[in-house]
């Protein structure tokens, strides 16, 4: 028997496959586990909490760290300043020093030091005191 449309004409032919299948004899195909959406278990849920949880301390922790650094820096440039400043005080004051132990270590620093803060006198001399 034949079909017609206005433009095309059909042919009735029995195909078996197609036939109407009663839904008892329906065979389901097994479904592949991609075509199901995966739905994360509590154990993974939690997994999943404490990583970002951990991820997000480290984060907050180096902010931490970098900033409280950073402040140590400047608190340590500043205080490099006067270290600097009393370095080379200290090396004046030395200098001073090494010099005096140099004019007093030889004789005539000897006798200098004896008469000037010992109030003492070399033989034949009288001493004398201005006030």
């Amino acid at each position: 028997m034949a079909y017609t449309n206005r433009q095309f004409a059909y042919t009735e032919v029995a195909y078996p496959e197609l036939q109407p299948v009663i839904e008892r004899q329906v065979k389901r195909q097994p479904v592949r586990k991609s075509q199901y959406k995966k739905r994360t278990t509590r154990f993974e849920y939690l997994l999943y909490l404490t990583i970002n949880a951990a991820l997000i301390f480290g984060v907050v922790q180096c902010a931490r760290t970098l900033i409280t650094a950073s402040f140590n820096l400047s608190q340590l440039a500043s205080s490099q300043a006067s270290v600097k400043t009393f370095f080379n005080q200290t090396k004046v004051e030395n200098k001073i020093l090494n010099d005096k132990i140099r004019v007093y270590s030889s004789p005539s620093g000897i006798e200098e030091l004896a008469r000037n803060y010992l109030n003492m006198v070399g033989e034949n001399e009288l001493p004398v005191r201005f006030q």
